[in-house]
């Protein structure tokens, strides 16, 4: 496989790389494993500046990364502004709480035998994470961040079709002041990523993608025990009550569903509206998207963008079709898009039974499934019965119904009254088969680190406590 930087609009080559050679790999390897013996014990201080340096640097750069971003990716150029900050607030958060995070604990323990004990975190070696195109920036830095302040190093295999966003950010950290292999981009192919997760200088793999590479990714991990994150996308559903707002749930539905032309994995997809809300909701919806125009991603009056590349929009089109065939009915509303491009335009798919193959399938595009229900306990059954548990959202003004129903979503995230989004401090992942593991917050910390507990019946546990959290 080769890295193309294909621009989505205009369908033009700007930039190709070829793959590393076996020899080159191993080097690189040689200098990840060198580098973290001694990144393990630089101060959580000295990883903490670099990492606020990292983030002052994202948000210097914007328009220039903004803009590689967008001629990679396709995605409106005011959104990849913002991911900088997206990402460039997640270097921020876990230089501020990472130490705090990973502070040895004393664990009470009135075993005569076992004594009490203490617990530290301690890193673990290289991390190798393997990230999708959607968001190249953020995926960068979302375990980037995450895993070099709790010490570990990483070494980045991204998209194919994003070269240009995983070269900036290797020399960004570069730039900050992070030493040499402690984040090192990897062109490789799949049979050299398979290497890689065999030796034994990995530790840990880290994957987002969708659940059929990650079902390869987890099977590789885990014939060599290695502990691996999974986060494969998902079909949220989204529940609205009769007592919602539907000016908050048209909203959420549009930022929820249209962010990036539909390409994101935490996103409410499935829209369960109850009967006295459902022609509101889609006239709503249909007013919203009209005022919408299709055109160049990098030009700032455009508003909806083209996927990442037609062979995407040819996906998402037959997908619809295969909805159509099994009985769906299409609707296209918002701004009509160029023939035989990368965009697709927007389209509501009802009449979506259970038996239609496209229900437990992903879509991933600008396409709104939307259902109309009256019975509580078969909406609920309906929405959970897909083979993914990323994301979901509620939408009730009364607090004790939103969070009765949000209790029984199988799912990962629950967003009451808003779009399902992601944060620095609220752990990122799914269930079933979106995955596993946790990403962000205070857990995704530690997904990486050994756990290792102290214990007597003859020592002060306390006094060593005392001993280790002392510099």
């Amino acid at each position: 496989m080769s890295y193309q930087s294909i621009n989505p609009y205009t369908s033009e080559l700007a930039a190709e790389y070829g793959n590393l050679t076996d020899i080159e790999l191993e080097e690189k390897l040689r200098k990840a494993h060198a580098a973290f013996k001694n990144w393990r014990n630089t101060p959580f201080s000295e990883r903490a500046e670099i990492m606020r340096r990292a983030a002052a640097l994202l948000r210097e750069r914007r328009e220039e990364l903004g803009r590689i971003n967008t001629t990679e990716t396709g995605k409106l150029i005011s959104v990849s502004i913002g991911e900088n900050y997206l990402a460039a607030g997640i270097m921020d958060y876990y230089a501020d709480h990472a130490e705090e995070y990973l502070q040895p604990h004393y664990l009470e323990n009135p075993d005569p035998i076992i004594g009490s004990a203490v617990g530290i975190y301690q890193p673990l070696g290289i991390i190798y994470a393997v990230e999708p195109w959607n968001v190249p920036i953020y995926q960068a830095a979302r375990p980037s961040a995450t895993q070099l302040m709790a010490g570990n190093v990483i070494l980045l295999k991204h998209a194919s079709s994003c070269p240009q966003c995983a070269l900036a950010m290797e020399q960004l950290f570069l730039e900050a002041g992070l030493p040499e292999g402690c984040f090192q981009n990897l062109f490789i192919d799949y049979a050299q990523s398979a290497h890689l997760i065999a030796d034994s200088r990995i530790v840990g793999v880290t994957f987002t993608g969708n659940s059929a590479a990650g079902r390869i990714i987890a099977a590789q991990a885990g014939q060599y025990l290695k502990k691996s994150i999974l986060e494969l996308g998902g079909s949220d559903p989204m529940i609205v009550l009769p007592d919602a707002d539907i000016n908050k749930v048209i909203q959420g539905a549009i930022i929820g569903r249209l962010a990036i032309s539909g390409q994101v994995c935490e996103s409410d997809k499935r829209m369960f509206i109850h009967e006295s809300l459902y022609t509101d909701f889609l006239n709503g919806i249909r007013n919203t998207t009209a005022f919408l125009k299709a055109g160049d991603p990098l030009d700032p009056k455009t508003t909806f963008a083209p996927l990442c590349s037609r062979a995407a929009a040819e996906e998402v089109r037959a997908q619809i079709a295969k909805a159509v065939k099994h009985g769906a009915a299409a609707e296209e509303i918002g701004p009509e898009v160029p023939a035989n491009s990368a965009f697709v335009r927007i389209t509501v798919l009802t009449d979506v039974t259970e038996d239609n193959p496209i229900f437990r399938e992903e879509i991933f595009g600008p396409v709104l499934m939307v259902f109309q229900w009256h019975n509580e306990e078969e909406m609920l059954r309906l929405a959970n019965a897909t083979p993914y548990g990323l994301g979901a959202s509620v939408y009730s003004e009364d607090p004790r119904a939103a969070t009765r129903l949000a209790s029984r979503l199988e799912a990962g995230m629950i967003s009451l009254n808003q779009a399902t989004m992601s944060s620095p401090a609220v752990p990122f992942g799914g269930i079933k088969e979106s995955g596993y593991g946790r990403e962000l917050g205070q857990e995704g910390i530690r997904e990486f680190t050994n756990l290792k507990y102290i214990n007597s019946t003859t020592v002060d546990m306390r006094t060593v406590l005392t001993m280790l959290q002392t510099p």
